[in-house]
C-alpha cells in the first residue's frame, strides 16, 4: 500500500510540474488575453457543473449557458448552502457527505479517498465547517499553484544535492490543506521540517535551533512570536526568506519579523476553497492573484462590485480548475482591496494591496444616538498592537464589554500596559464617535491554539454579533 501511495504521489507531482510549466506562460499575458482565458474556462466549468451537478442544474435552470456568460448575472452561493446540498452539489455521485466525514475522522496522513480524491475540512472560524474534495488532476493543479508561489519567493535558493532547508509551521492535522500541501507536494530538492502551529513556542524554538532553516513559512502571529524569541536571545536562526499566510498580518507583526531577521516577509493569500496560493513577489507591491486559476470579485454587502482601490465587504471566488466540487461565485467573508496597478515585476495579474480580516471580525458599538456603528478590527489592533511590552494578544467582545487577553514580554509592567491599552482604545473609540464599553485586561501565560482550527489565532472575536440579529448591544 505504501508503494502504491508513493507511486501515485510521484505521478501527481510530475503532473503538477508540467502544469506549472504551462501556468508560467500565462504570467506575461495581456489583460485582454487573460480575461478571454478566464471566460473560456468559466464557460467550460459552468457547462460541466450543469451537466453533472443536480444542484447547479436546478440553480441555473433559467440561465442559457449556450450564450456568453455574464458573471454578475450568476447567483451567489455560500458555505452553508453548499453543505446543506452537498450530495447534490458535487459532480461525482459516489461522493457522499456522511462517508466523506467518516474518512476525515479516520485520516492520519495523506490518504486518498476512493483511490483518487483528497478530502479536507476548513477550520470553521466563520461558524460552519466546510468539506472540500479535489481529484488527482485538480490536486496537481493546486500543487502547481503552490510551486509557482514558492518560485516567486525562493527560486534562487533551490539547489541540489545540498537541499534548501525549509521549516513550515501550520496545521498539524491531516484534514487541513496546509498539512497536506506540505506532505503530498514534497520535492527532493527541498529538506522540509514540518512543525505543528498548535505546539508550544518553546518546542518550536528548540526544533528551529537544531534544524537552522533558510526558509521559514508560518502564520504571521507565530512568525511574530518567533521573531520576539530571536530578539530576546532564545532563538538563533538566520532565514533568508520568511513567508506568512492564513492570518491577518498586522504592522506590528511585520515590524517584529523585519527587526529579527532583516528581511521583508512575503505574504500568501489562499483558501481551501480557492487554492492555497496567491503571493507577493520581491517587489512587495501586493499579493499577485493567480487569475488563470481563480476569478476573484471584491464586492459590497449586496454582492455588487466595489471600485478598484476600495475595501470590499467580502469576496466571491470562482475556482476555475475544481470540476469535482464546482465553486462558482462562492462567498468568502474576507475584506480585501484590489489594485490594477502594474507590478514592476511585469506580471499582469492584479494585486491584493490590503487584507483586512473577515467581515465577521467587525465589532458593533453604539453611538450617542443609540445606533449600532461598525468598528473595523484594524482600530482595535492598531490601538493594542502599538503598546510596547505586549508579546501577543486576543480581543473578545461580549456582554461584559471588551476583554483583552494579553501575554506580556519579559520585564514588562502590567500596570503600564493596562493604562496604555485603555488610553489608546478610549481615544480611538471616542474619535469614531462611539461609546466605549467596559474594558477588561487579562494577563495570561499564552494564547491557546486549537488544533482543530489549524492552530490559527483569531485576533478579534465578537460573541454578541453572532448571538443576535438586528441591533446589538455594547
Amino acid at each position: 500500500m505504501e508503494f502504491l501511495y508513493q507511486l501515485k504521489r510521484t505521478q501527481d507531482i510530475i503532473r503538477a510540474l508540467w502544469i506549472l510549466k504551462e501556468l508560467k506562460k500565462h504570467e506575461r499575458w495581456t489583460r485582454e488575453k487573460l480575461a478571454n482565458f478566464q471566460h473560456q474556462q468559466l464557460s467550460l466549468l459552468i457547462s460541466y457543473a450543469v451537466n453533472h451537478s443536480p444542484f447547479y442544474k436546478e440553480l441555473y435552470k433559467n440561465i442559457n449557458i449556450n450564450q456568453p456568460i455574464i458573471l454578475n448575472d450568476l447567483p451567489v452561493i455560500n458555505k452553508a448552502t453548499m453543505m446543506e446540498n452537498f450530495d447534490r452539489f458535487v459532480t461525482d455521485p459516489s461522493l457522499k457527505l456522511a462517508e466523506l466525514q467518516t474518512h476525515i475522522r479516520q485520516l492520519s496522513g495523506d490518504e486518498y479517498y476512493l483511490g483518487k480524491y483528497r478530502v479536507f475540512t476548513t477550520s470553521g472560524s466563520s461558524g460552519v465547517k466546510g468539506v472540500f474534495v479535489y481529484n488527482r488532476k485538480e490536486w496537481s493543479t493546486n500543487l502547481a499553484g503552490g510551486y509557482r508561489g514558492s518560485s516567486l519567493v525562493a527560486a534562487d535558493s533551490l539547489r541540489f544535492p545540498n537541499r534548501l532547508k525549509e521549516t513550515k509551521i501550520y496545521a498539524g492535522n491531516a484534514v487541513h490543506i496546509t498539512y497536506r500541501m506540505t506532505v503530498s507536494g514534497q520535492l527532493p530538492v527541498i529538506n522540509t521540517q514540518r512543525l505543528s502551529a498548535a505546539s508550544s513556542i518553546e518546542s518550536q524554538v528548540n526544533a528551529l535551533n537544531a534544524f537552522q532553516p533558510e526558509f521559514l513559512s508560518t502564520y504571521p502571529s507565530i512568525a511574530s512570536l518567533l521573531a520576539i524569541e530571536q530578539l530576546e536571545g532564545r532563538l538563533n536562526i538566520h532565514p533568508k526568506v520568511v513567508v506568512t499566510a492564513a492570518e491577518t498580518r498586522t504592522k506590528e507583526m511585520e515590524s517584529n519579523i523585519q527587526k529579527a531577521w532583516n528581511v521583508m516577509p512575503f505574504n500568501v493569500y489562499g483558501s481551501t476553497e480557492g487554492g492555497a496560493f496567491n503571493v507577493d513577489c520581491p517587489s512587495h507591491r501586493g499579493i499577485h492573484i493567480f487569475e488563470d486559476l481563480t476569478i476573484m470579485e471584491v464586492v459590497d454587502d449586496k454582492n455588487q462590485p466595489v471600485p478598484d482601490g476600495s475595501l470590499g465587504n467580502k469576496i466571491l471566488i470562482t475556482n476555475l480548475f475544481n470540476y469535482t466540487q464546482p465553486l462558482i461565485r462562492y462567498e468568502i467573508t474576507d475584506m480585501v482591496t484590489i489594485s490594477n496597478e502594474v507590478c514592476p515585476c511585469g506580471r499582469s495579474f492584479r494585486l491584493i494591496t490590503k487584507v483586512e480580516g473577515r467581515n465577521d471580525d467587525i465589532i458593533y458599538l453604539r453611538n450617542a444616538s443609540g445606533l449600532d456603528i461598525p468598528v473595523h478590527h484594524i482600530h482595535f489592533t492598531t490601538a493594542v498592537g502599538v503598546v510596547k511590552g505586549i508579546k501577543e494578544y486576543r480581543i473578545v467582545h461580549d456582554d461584559k464589554g471588551l476583554i483583552i487577553n494579553v501575554v506580556l514580554r519579559k520585564g514588562s509592567s502590567e500596570d503600564n500596559v493596562t493604562n496604555e491599552i485603555k488610553v489608546n482604545l478610549i481615544e480611538t473609540l471616542q474619535t469614531l464617535g462611539v461609546k466605549y464599553p467596559d474594558i477588561h485586561i487579562r494577563f495570561i501565560d499564552k494564547i491557546d491554539r486549537d488544533p482543530d482550527a489549524m492552530g490559527k489565532v483569531k485576533l478579534i472575536q465578537s460573541n454578541i454579533r453572532k448571538a443576535k440579529t438586528g441591533n446589538t448591544s455594547s
